[in-house]
């Protein structure tokens, strides 16, 4: 058999179908590579003439799940975070967006974060509260969207 650029070329009287090994059709083969084959007559297939069969591309598709988070509610914060957006990938962690504040609110992240990351729904819309750990009284209620992409 030859390798040439992802094909086995087939040549007249053979074809590629099972492994037969290293044999004495090696000693004669003129591909020089001396290693195993798979070459059979090709008479027993009923073909003649030499072939190419191309390998299978192997295409890598990646799908990704990942959540957008829209916050519709706050309970006991004084800034109105209404319709602020942010994007997560599966494990939870901030891809896209910013929450605009008058002042450091990081425990948003941290507590969006923290639920994504043992979040099992695949698809559609949750809606879910979630409080500041230091301030049970602070809560925010967001809609998660979960999907999936194709890349």
């Amino acid at each position: 058999m030859i390798f040439i650029k992802g094909k086995h070329i087939v040549e007249k009287d053979y074809h590629f179908l099972d492994p037969v090994g290293q044999s004495d059709m090696c000693a004669t083969c003129s591909t020089g590579c001396k290693t195993s084959c798979s070459r059979k007559l090709a008479k027993e297939v009923g073909n003649e003439v030499s072939y190419i069969i191309d390998e299978p591309e192997k295409k890598q598709n990646s799908i990704s799940r990942l959540y957008d988070v829209i916050i519709t509610d706050v309970d006991s914060i004084p800034c109105d975070l209404r319709n602020q957006k942010l994007q997560y990938d599966e494990d939870g962690k901030r891809i896209d967006g910013e929450i605009v504040t008058p002042w450091n609110m990081d425990w948003i992240y941290d507590v969006i974060s923290d639920y994504l990351s043992k979040d099992e729904h695949f698809s559609g819309t949750k809606s879910v509260k979630l409080n500041n750990p230091e301030e049970e009284d602070q809560i925010i209620v967001c809609d998660v969207v979960s999907y999936v992409q194709k890349r």
